[in-house]
C-alpha cells in the first residue's frame, strides 16, 4: 500500500463499500510496509475518539485519520 493512495476523513467514503483505515498514515513494520492499517465496512465519527471502526475481536479502533476503498 501506498500513502498517496489514501484519503483524508476530510472527505468520506461511499456508503457500504469496503475500505482499508489507518489511525497512523506514517507508521511502517519492520520490513518498511505499512501498518496500522484494518479493512472494514463500518466506520462511524464519536465525539471523543473521532472516527472509529473495530477491529475482528470487536476492539474498538480510534482516531482514524485516513481511508482508501479496498
Amino acid at each position: 500500500m501506498k500513502v498517496e493512495d489514501f484519503k483524508s476523513f476530510d472527505e468520506l467514503p461511499v456508503g457500504n463499500k469496503w475500505i482499508i483505515v489507518t489511525n497512523n498514515i506514517e507508521a511502517v513494520d519492520a520490513h518498511g510496509e505499512m501498518s496500522h492499517v484494518w479493512l472494514t465496512a463500518f466506520f462511524a465519527r464519536s465525539e471523543q475518539f473521532g472516527f472509529v471502526t473495530f477491529d475482528a475481536a470487536d476492539r474498538k479502533i480510534i482516531n482514524l485519520t485516513h481511508w482508501k476503498y479496498a
